[in-house]
């Protein structure tokens, strides 16, 4: 049953009671708020300093249910600098920051990194992160390796999590969604299935607990191809047409949480615990066809995926003596991924055998940092923060692929790391900030990791910020000890790898200006450039034994050049954002002597648009943004690196938000309605090959979603 070609008017009936029974109800209130500078990772009582030097940007829950967000990757589509870069076979979506791919961009949940299948807080499938328990998401843009050690190149995504309610009692809150994936859709067969159940207990003033559960149901996309339970059958012989399975692989996640809150006089102890399952299913486009006991019984030989995550975090945090106040986080957090490759036979429409079952993914770690600032706030001119983190990660990552290689070894990186900043206030417009992290690695050299901000107000509202520091990134964990060989495949990663280093620099001039008595308008203007010497790219060589081998190694340099002008602006029930990024993008790769003298440009264009209408409890959003043309490394069919660039594309989504009554709320949309499926990437491979084009698959079409979301507070 598809919602488009069936014209079903079942949205549209329920739209139009929500729209005139939300008419009936009484005309809520409704305040512009001055925009507020915000503070990074949820530390607000500790890391103050963060703010001072970096820009950040937050994504707040109003923000989230406009676009009804289920996962991380729903959201962060229309930030100006980001792009989400989705994988049709794997399922995985995957963040870049100004041209740099996630494994410079770290991820953290309450400022902990997340545990992902290569590494810890880089390269992270934002699509894996459930955001129906958080508050807000918060973006820092620049090289953060001081607060936040390697691979913090590009920025930070934080994702903060609700804690507590205003008022004692219980908060129970039951969402339903439904959304088509393209114009496919039933009920159970097609589309995208959400669940969301979460309950919050605010016992008194000190303690609150919360708990929930939620489900995302993805059916795959199709696009032209026939499903699991396809076979073309001409004269008894099975034609193989390829057109068996789905473009989009089909994969259902489930996400349990819990979290208690608890101040002990001015301390306070924050806890969560969250579970995590992933399956997904990789259907063959060939099919076997069989004859058994001169039956024809056609097979196909499928995959499956399964990832277990948990997850154990806890803060505590509270002042140690007068304003000097500390923050203390611990995490144990493990993830596995199980392989199945197994014999489909799509008559009996059951599995027939299975050939492989393995363990493909493992890593275990233990992380805990410890942040004190105000050290010295007896002075007016001067402040200190200090600071330690410690990480062990043990496992291994081996590709299950075709036949599986057991000959994985288990590898541990340990790091421990000692950081420091500064604070020097000359005058009361002026406050310079030097900072360093000395990092001791088992896998690597000592490293110190620097950085040196300055910040001059001009002003109450006209400020300037300047942060110059060194981009540091060590190899992660798939790049070093990654592990398949078999007859036919000999894919390593090198543990001789050395980390990337550069440097950063990121200048920030923001005002702010009262326009009439309820206009505001927020004015950000960025210049940012970030250098990396010995990056990492994939590349071919031989073995001991002569074979052609695919691994890893630092051979070229990578250079990012831009300006960003950001704009915000609140006149009474409007709220509208607009953007720009003008980047440049150089590569240089000294093995195959590929690359460009000169920067590639691109223009990125983002703009957002919220109206509400109190009257009938109504918020309408849109949100536009075009991403130009991208340059980036590619791999040809040898393993050989080379420099591509990607088209243009614009992506736009919109919705309507209502209150039907006290307690039901209904969010009726459209996303990517311009219908963008694949964009292409125009390569020249150097002396090799010559130029050719591909097509890449980043969207699944134009779609539709509806969600309910019923609240009970008591």
């Amino acid at each position: 049953m598809s919602l488009i070609k069936n014209k079903n008017p079942f949205y549209f009936l329920l739209f139009l009671s929500c729209f005139l029974n939300a008419q009936e109800k009484e005309r809520d209130s409704t305040k512009t708020e001055k925009l507020k500078e915000v503070v990074v990772v949820g530390e607000s009582n500790v890391t103050s300093v963060s703010k001072k030097l970096f820009t950040v940007s937050t994504i707040k829950r109003a923000d989230i249910d406009n676009v009804a967000g289920s996962n991380l990757a729903d959201i962060l589509f229309n930030s100006l600098n980001i792009t989400v870069t989705p994988d049709a076979s794997s399922g995985r979506s995957t963040v870049s920051l100004f041209g740099l791919d996630g494994q410079y961009v770290k991820i953290l949940v309450d400022g902990i990194p997340i545990v992902s299948d290569n590494g810890l807080g880089n390269n992270i499938d934002i699509s894996q992160i459930n955001i129906d328990d958080i508050e807000r998401v918060e973006i820092v843009e620049g090289s953060m390796g001081v607060l936040y050690g390697d691979n913090a190149v590009a920025g930070v995504i934080n994702v903060i999590t609700k804690r507590g309610l205003k008022d004692q009692g219980w908060q129970l809150q039951l969402s339903l969604q439904e959304e088509t994936v393209g114009d496919e859709f039933e009920f159970f067969d097609e589309g995208r299935h959400i669940q969301n159940f979460r309950a919050t207990n605010q016992v008194n003033e000190k303690l609150s607990y919360a708990f929930g559960v939620s489900r995302n149901d993805f059916a795959g996309y199709y696009n032209g191809y026939k499903g699991q339970n396809y076979v073309n059958i001409q004269d008894n012989i099975v034609v193989n047409d390829s057109l068996r399975g789905t473009v989009w692989n089909p994969k259902e996640q489930i996400t349990a949480s819990a979290n208690v809150s608890l101040d002990l006089g001015k301390h306070n102890v924050f806890y969560k615990l969250q579970y995590f399952n992933e399956d997904l299913d990789i259907y063959n486009h060939i099919v076997n066809g069989r004859y058994q006991n001169g039956t024809l019984n056609p097979t196909a030989l499928d995959e499956n995926y399964k990832t277990d995550r948990w997850v154990n975090n806890i803060n505590v945090s509270g002042p140690l003596k007068g304003q000097t106040k500390y923050n203390f986080s611990f995490s144990y957090q493990n993830q596995k991924r199980n392989y199945k490759e197994f014999v489909y036979n799509i008559f009996e429409q059951q599995n027939q055998s299975v050939e492989t079952d393995a363990l493909s993914q493992s890593s275990e770690v233990w992380y805990s940092k410890v942040f004190v600032n105000n050290i010295v706030s007896q002075s007016r001119f001067f402040d200190l923060q200090l600071g330690y983190e410690f990480t062990n990660q043990t496992g291994f990552d081996a590709n299950a692929s075709g036949a599986y290689s057991n000959n994985v070894v288990e590898n541990t990186i340990t790091n421990y790391e000692l950081f420091g900043i500064t604070e020097f206030q000359p005058t009361t417009k002026l406050s310079i900030n030097p900072g360093a992290r000395f990092t001791h690695s088992s896998q690597f050299n000592n490293h110190v990791i620097w950085s040196l901000s300055s910040n001059y107000d001009f002003s109450e509202k006209l400020k300037l910020k300047a942060v110059v520091g060194s981009a540091y990134r060590a190899p992660n964990f798939e790049e070093l000890f990654f592990y398949f060989v078999d007859a036919n495949h000999n894919v390593q990663g090198n543990e001789d790898l050395q980390p990337e280093d550069g440097i950063s620099v990121f200048v920030n001039l923001k005002d702010n200006f009262k326009i009439a008595k309820e206009g505001y308008l927020n004015t950000n203007f960025n210049f940012f450039h970030i250098y990396l010497k010995d990056a990492i790219t994939s590349i071919t060589t031989e073995d001991e034994d002569g074979r052609t081998l695919f691994t890893q190694d630092n051979i070229d340099y990578s250079s990012r050049l831009g300006f960003t002008l950001d704009n915000s602006f609140i006149y009474k029930n409007w709220n509208i954002g607009i953007g720009g990024t003008y980047l440049g993008v150089k590569n240089d790769i000294q093995a195959s002597g590929s690359g460009n003298e000169d920067y590639l440009w691109s223009l990125n264009l983002q703009t957002s648009l919220a109206y509400k209408i109190p009257k009938w409890r109504i918020t309408i959003s849109a949100q536009l943004k075009y991403t130009g043309e991208t340059e980036g490394l590619f791999s040809n069919s040898d393993g050989e690196p080379f420099v591509g660039v990607t088209e243009s594309f614009t992506w736009l989504n919109a919705s309507i938000r209502t209150k039907i009554t006290s307690n039901i709320e209904a969010t009726l949309g459209a996303r990517n309605i311009f219908d963008v499926v694949n964009i292409n990437s125009s390569t020249s491979a150097g002396s090799h090959t010559g130029s050719t084009s591909t097509s890449r698959l980043i969207g699944n079409g134009r779609s539709y979603f509806l969600k309910l979301t019923y609240n009970l507070n008591f």
